[in-house]
């Protein structure tokens, strides 16, 4: 006794050292510089502050505060200081610290049981936690030495201590039965688990749903009846664990008092928690509902409880509104916990219940946990109903003055009921939290579910994150007793460092490496491919524990294994028994409810497609199929679709499943068959990446695979549909995606260049790729200047519509590549012609993206009456129409006149008078023509025979030229003048 004397007394001092500078930051930032005074001296009566300083250093100050002077200003200031940050629960311990206090220093340490350690030890590291973890890791150091012995607690045992475990072991189906090679030991003849482990004291559950027209005896009958609910009802797996959970606690056995509902089960959160209802209240015997029989087999219960039931729905009550219930006369019922105590007084038939809450119920503040604690203990059994309580919230959030109180006191009710419920003896709190943005809302909704979401995940200890290098020394620690033979784990991992080496193309570099050695020893029996996945892939989810989860999975995965006398030389993926419900739920719980379907019929169980390939005597000895879709499943971390890469690459799938001994193309060969042969199991184009996921439509499969098809196979698609495009008039060339300015002529014809799908056009900005190939282009031709400049007109991609194109192009590919795979993805008839007809559907909007998005025609000119050097570029769009997209921009170079097809001879006349006789009264044709092509303040002509055409009407007119065929420099030779010239060479 005296040694828990001597622990709770070092337990204060590492509590008083995170507690006191914590307490001094928060009362200087409440209350300034003159803290010290305010806060302290003149809030403490006159023995409370007995020998401390006026004044001084804050180092001085800090270490003036002992463990008692800080616990009672913690409370003292608890509403305008500590509140702010700290959960009503801090408060709790405090105060509950106090008396430990006061016991440590007037009665001894004999008085302290070891129950009474580990209480006082608890509750300084679950105070301590949030403002200084390390310290309560510190605390928890004492702790563990105190229960078990051990500042490493139970996991560790002395070295030549004998343990013996005797749980009884039975061969189980999915586990291997012998070791790969002879010579080495499986790891159960190795190291041990940790009793607690071996005899599976873990659990698990999750639920969500509504219920507010079935409380008060409305809605349809089939809903209202609790016999024909059932009668229509099919019971889950996933619905059997939570009514499982639901019984054992409420018949006082070890079910979870708090369940938190955010993935539907089996058939919804509504349906669910009518399920709860229904059975709960034993209104019925359990031969009218025999589908619920097998749940009280499997819960360990004979009969259906009477619990006494209350139902919160958050869009059925009125926050604005007090409620005067008729079944309880003279009481007004203003707040969720009223409306709680008063249904619980209801169905218990003890209207004193509701006093416990009356004046909390008037004023609107929350009765504490004890309070409630108390209610729920004079009402049990009994269950609490939570629906809908971010929507509730969302009523609440910014508003004052309501009967119903505030968000925040909401918020205290929800920490309360849940702390009120674990500390009682056989109530449940079952709360549904909405997973859909939709159902969340705006900020209001927002902050409401974080608040709430973090009230009921309470239950897990807010611990610094932990790394992957860390975590498995944590989970092995944990679960596992020290090595018996560190000689017979050091072969079994140089056995798996050898093959690894021998056969360098089938596993990852890193296997390879020395390190990963190494790190097999100190993982051991865990393969370290099982804490990659879980703490690369897995703790990216949002509600995956990256150590209690890594915790609870493995601890029933150890125990599933060392109780069916796994033969494995380590505990890899493809060990991991998700035929077991345990295990499997462990898993999936942090995924959608269809999950679980998944996992049972192509992963893992006997009526999975693995289990029926494993049949094959070549993989059945080895359960390749099983460890290979048990293996891929680890790697999925299904719900991190946002991932640019995704799935687990082949290579990792044979890191884990392979031992030393075992035949690695039998594993290829499993691999394959399940990718011919699983409709939720998807590949990555190339085939070396492998996923599972949740949903197994085509057009799913669509989307994926275009995720996957490169930016080089979007833009050869593009590429390849503008080259089909024909030529039209006026253009004698069209160019399509010149790889660069070499690959457009430079001659005296009308050219059309169509750009790349790469060279993007943004009105907005003029520093773009499409100025910048046009511009290359215009002024060049490979190395050399290009001369017949004015004979180019540009049409290129529009920036902002290439992204809805591109994203058309990939589903096409999509499309097509299921249509080419059809046969390797087992379609049938129906599944053919949906492909067929979308990949029609892809096609078009292809072609109609591609008009749309090509909707910019570049035409370079000067402006001879501002700059005769300098190139303008006049950009029109030429949306709209049917018209294919060569067509649209010469309807458009037509309309504009940036192409002549036809020229008036005046027109000619008017650009001669203008610029080009300037020097002579005389021009070459050859040279006009010339001139034409090369000159971007001329007009711009379709082809030599549009100037033809307009010299021959010019010279058949007395009012524009003639034409002569030479000059001798006095005189013109056969001069041409108001006449008909039938051909000019």
């Amino acid at each position: 006794m005296a040694n828990n004397h001597m622990q709770v007394s070092q337990g204060f001092r590492i509590l008083l050292g995170a507690l006191a500078p914590y307490i001094a930051r928060e009362l200087r930032t409440e209350f300034g510089d003159d803290w010290w005074k305010a806060a302290v001296i003149d809030t403490l009566y006159d023995d409370q502050k007995r020998d401390l300083p006026l004044s001084g250093e804050w180092a001085m100050l800090v270490d003036s505060l002992d463990i008692a002077r800080c616990l009672l200003l913690f409370d003292l200031h608890w509403q305008r200081v500590f509140r702010k940050k700290l959960s009503i629960d801090h408060r709790t311990w405090a105060k509950e610290l106090v008396g430990v206090r006061n016991k440590l220093a007037h009665l001894g340490g004999e008085d302290f049981t070891a129950d009474d350690t580990w209480r006082a030890l608890d509750t300084m590291s679950r105070l301590c936690e949030q403002i200084d973890p390390e310290g309560a890791e510190e605390i928890r150091v004492l702790l563990r030495t105190s229960r078990y012995g051990s500042a490493n607690g139970s996991t560790t045992v002395t070295e030549g201590v004998p343990v013996t475990n005797t749980a009884v072991k039975v061969k189980k189906d999915g586990i291997l039965r012998d070791t790969p090679i002879n010579g080495l030991p499986s790891w159960r003849d190795v190291i041990e688990p940790h009793p607690d482990v071996a005899q599976g004291r873990y659990k698990n559950a999750e639920f969500a749903a509504d219920l507010a027209q079935v409380a008060r005896g409305e809605g349809a009958y089939e809903y209202r009846d609790p016999v024909e609910f059932f009668a229509r009802t099919y019971v889950t797996e996933g619905m059997t664990g939570l009514l499982e959970q639901a019984l054992r606690r409420v018949c006082g056995l070890d079910g979870e008092p708090v369940i938190q509902l955010k993935t539907a089960f089996g058939g919804g959160k509504t349906h669910s928690m009518l399920a709860l209802y229904h059975m709960m209240r034993g209104r019925v015997s359990i031969d009218k509902i025999p589908n619920v029989k097998p749940v009280l087999e499997r819960a360990g219960v004979n009969t259906l409880p009477k619990a006494n039931v209350a139902v919160l729905v958050g869009t059925a009550l009125d926050p604005t509104k007090s409620k005067r219930p008729s079944y309880m006369p003279g009481i007004t019922i203003n707040t969720l916990w009223g409306e709680m105590a008063a249904q619980l007084a209801e169905s218990a038939g003890n209207p004193a219940l509701y006093d416990l809450v009356k004046e909390s119920d008037k004023k609107g503040v929350s009765p504490g946990s004890e309070t409630l604690k108390n209610l729920f203990d004079a009402a049990a059994p009994c269950l609490i109903l939570m629906d809908e309580l971010v929507a509730y919230a969302k009523k609440i959030y910014g508003a004052s003055g309501l009967p119903a109180g505030t968000f925040d006191n909401f918020i205290s009710f929800i920490q309360e009921v849940t702390e009120a419920a674990r500390a009682s003896k056989n109530s449940l709190v079952v709360a549904s939290i909405p997973e859909s943005t939709i159902e969340i809302g705006g900020e209001a909704g927002k902050t409401a579910l974080e608040t709430i979401e973090h009230t009921f995940g309470r239950m897990e200890s807010i611990w610094k994150p932990v790394a992957a290098n860390e975590g498995f020394e944590v989970v092995r620690r944990r679960l596992f007793l020290d090595c018996k033979n560190p000689n017979a784990r050091d072969a079994v991992c140089a056995a798996f460092s050898a093959m690894y080496n021998e056969n360098e193309t089938d596993f990852p570099i890193e296997a390879r490496e020395l390190e990963y050695k190494e790190r097999m020893v100190s993982c051991y029996p865990i393969h370290p491919e099982v804490f990659d996945r879980l703490y690369k892939d897995w703790s990216t989810l949002e509600r995956f524990q990256r150590t209690r989860g890594v915790l609870r999975l493995m601890a029933g995965v150890v125990y599933e294994l060392w109780m069916g006398n796994d033969a494995s030389l380590m505990i890899m993926p493809g060990s991991i028994p998700l035929d077991v419900p345990n295990v499997r739920d462990e898993l999936t719980r942090h995924l959608s409810d269809n999950w679980n379907g998944i996992v049972d019929k192509e992963v893992d169980g006997k009526d999975s497609i693995p289990y029926k390939t494993d049949k094959n005597a070549r993989y059945g000895r080895h359960l390749a199929a099983r460890r290979v879709a048990r293996t891929i499943m680890l790697g999925s971390a299904p719900t991190s679709r946002e991932q640019a890469t995704r799935g687990v690459e082949s290579s990792r799938i044979r890191l884990g499943v392979v031992q030393p001994g075992e035949n690695i193309a039998v594993f290829n060969d499993a691999l394959n068959t399940l990718r011919n042969s699983l409709s939720f199991l998807y590949t990555n184009p190339s085939g070396d990446r492998f996923w599972y996921d949740s949903r197994p439509t085509l057009r799913k499969t669509a989307d994926d695979r275009a995720t996957q098809v490169s930016s080089s196979d979007v833009e050869y698609e593009i590429e390849t549909r503008l080259r089909s495009l024909r030529k039209e008039a006026p253009f004698a060339g069209i160019h399509i995606c010149p790889a660069s300015s070499l690959d457009v002529p430079d001659e005296q014809t009308a050219r059309l260049v169509i750009l790349r799908p790469s060279d993007e056009y943004k009105a907005t900005n003029q520093n773009n790729a499409a100025m910048t190939a046009v511009t290359d282009i215009l002024n060049n031709r490979g190395n050399t200047p290009r001369i017949y400049r004015n004979m180019l007109a540009f049409i290129a991609p529009d920036q902002d519509l290439m992204a809805s194109l591109k994203q058309a192009v990939r589903l096409y590919i999509a499309w097509k590549s299921i249509k080419d795979d059809s046969e390797d993805l087992n379609l049938d008839a129906a599944q053919n012609r949906e492909t067929q007809n979308n990949l029609h559907r892809a096609n078009e909007t292809v072609d109609a993206r591609i008009k749309e998005a090509y909707c910019w025609l570049l035409v370079p000119y000067i402006d001879k009456n501002v700059d005769m050097k300098t190139i303008v570029w006049d950009a029109i769009t030429i949306r709209g129409g049917n018209e294919s997209i060569i067509q649209k921009a010469a309807k458009k170079m037509r309309q504009n006149e940036a192409i002549i097809e036809r020229w008036a001879p005046a027109l000619l006349r008017m650009e001669l008078d203008n610029i080009l006789w300037r020097e002579s009264d005389n021009i070459a044709i050859k040279q006009l023509w010339e001139y034409l092509c090369t000159y971007c303040y001329l007009p711009r002509l379709a082809n030599e025979n549009v100037l033809i055409d307009a010299i021959q009407a010019g010279v058949n007119s007395a009012e524009y030229f003639a034409i002569a065929s030479g000059f001798d420099g006095t005189r013109y030779i056969d001069l041409k003048f108001n006449q008909y010239v039938g051909f000019i060479e």
